[in-house]
């Protein structure tokens, strides 16, 4: 049975909605510069014609589909009329707006010129998800980045607490509700009818709390929990699995928990890189989208203008992160900085999958590079002064 959402939630789906639209709105008024302004408004302008034409051709068929519904033939007629009619008079309003918008757009451009040119000489970059120029001067961001909160709880908060509902030791399995075993929900946390948003953030939760990067490969104890809560959530994870499991409890799966084959159960680690990667590695990539995901149970609470905002956090701590490993070598001790940088790489390959890690990073850096080299030398020529 569905309930009625309260004031306070309407209100907050309101809120939501509205910062998203804000945020569509707010991408479309700004142009870089004339290109995209021409860009932006031939779209616009376009697309109002097309609509244009749309409404008078779709509203008297839809006019006179209502009418026959309601009143046969006749009706059908009267309806098709009066759908013509409105078509004649919202078609001009709807090209009016578009050639309005598209003309707008094409003014912003032409009026963005001189920051275009002005900007980059400047070094500052064009932010396209928020439509405006921003520095890239590192000395400014590290007192940005002291005012986030290191965990983003000002922008994850919320959706933690939701997540975190029907967890731990809000979680009672007591009443199974025909669960056999209840082994696997204990070992994450969460009730017998968890969702699968809730198995994937305890596990996540878990598998860090005992990850072998984190208790060392010595703790016997750590490594067997981190392997159940792996298992667990192969499990739990799996639709098929599950039901098996709520049936026969762990008696009737196979001997992999897999029920299908003879291979050997999945490694946990692999497991935990492949979906989350490394928190050793925090430093280097930064969150995952993935482990994010995990950390908010899924939760639809997060707007894309938020999403977006730790996208642009994350980013920026790396750059700052990438640029204090940089100093050494740019500070001319570039002896120093092969050492510093062979030492930290051997201690990050100690890690999980941590050599394979490495490499992955250090492949990804190289093609960058020659990427934005072309770039870099066309930025030179053109703004740099000799």
């Amino acid at each position: 049975m569905s309930t009625v959402p309260t004031t306070e939630e309407r209100k907050k789906k309101q809120e939501k909605a509205k910062t998203e639209f804000d945020g569509i709105l707010g991408e479309a008024k700004a142009p870089k510069g004339i290109g995209e302004g021409l860009s932006n408004g031939a779209g616009n302008i376009v697309g109002g014609m097309l609509g244009g034409v749309g409404v008078v051709v779709l509203a008297p068929t839809l006019g006179a589909a209502a009418g026959s519904k309601n009143g046969g033939i006749v009706g059908g007629f009267v309806g098709g009329a009066a759908g013509g009619l409105v078509g004649l008079i919202a078609a001009p309003v709807v090209m009016v707006a578009g050639l309005a918008g598209g003309l707008t757009q094409i003014g912003r451009g032409v009026a963005a010129i001189p920051k275009q040119i002005t900007q980059p000489k400047k070094g500052n970059w064009w932010n396209e998800n928020e439509g405006k120029w921003e520095s890239t001067d590192l000395s400014e961001i590290p007192s940005q980045i002291a005012s986030w909160p290191k965990d983003d709880a000002d922008i994850l908060g919320e959706a933690r607490k939701e997540a975190e509902k029907g967890t731990g030791d809000d979680a009672n399995n007591e009443n199974e509700g025909g669960v056999k075993d209840t082994f696997y929900y204990d070992i994450l946390e969460v009730s017998t009818d968890a969702e699968p948003s809730k198995i994937k953030k305890q596990y996540y939760k878990k598998a860090r709390l005992y990850h072998p990067d984190k208790c060392g490969p010595d703790d016997k104890e750590a490594a067997e929990k981190f392997k159940d809560v792996a298992e667990a959530y192969q499990v739990l994870s799996d639709p098929e699995l599950r039901k098996k499991y709520n049936m026969d409890g762990r008696e009737g799966l196979s001997a992999d928990k897999t029920e299908t084959t003879d291979s050997a159960t999945v490694d946990p680690e692999l497991l935990f890189a492949f979906l989350f990667g490394s928190d050793r590695f925090n430093d280097y990539v930064g969150r995952l989208a993935a482990a994010t995901s995990a950390l908010v149970g899924d939760s639809e609470m997060l707007t894309a203008v938020q999403l977006r905002t730790l996208q642009k956090r994350r980013c920026t701590r790396l750059a700052v992160k990438l640029a204090e490993r940089l100093q050494l070598w740019t500070s001319g001790e570039e002896e120093a900085a092969k050492a510093a940088w062979t030492a930290e790489a051997a201690d990050l390959s100690q890690a999980s999958f941590g050599s394979q890690l490495v490499h992955a990073i250090g492949d990804v850096r190289v093609k960058l590079i020659f990427f934005y080299i072309p770039h870099i030398l066309v930025f030179m020529l053109l703004f740099v002064p000799p």
